[in-house]
């Protein structure tokens, strides 16, 4: 609801944080798209139930799948 009495400090202020709403709304978008389509990608290799570690960035990973495809990664401090 508009207030008419707000001072100038206060409506510029809002209208900054809307920006900043905005902009990472429109980020936040991008990633969850970006997120999907790599699940996407990852089930698409994903034949058959499986286990196995992934080595990604000098970080391992271990994978697990499901019959439908359904996969958790979770990372391993020690192997």
């Amino acid at each position: 609801m508009s207030n008419p009495n707000r001072d100038i400090e206060t409506r510029v202020a809002i209208s900054l944080a809307v920006g900043r709403y905005l902009r990472a709304a429109e980020r936040f978008k991008a990633a969850s798209e970006e997120f999907n389509e790599a699940c996407t990608a990852l089930r698409s290799q994903l034949d058959e139930p499986s286990r196995f570690v992934a080595k990604i960035d000098y970080r391992h990973y271990l994978v697990t799948s499901d019959q439908e495809r359904n996969f958790e990664v979770e990372e391993l401090e020690l192997i």
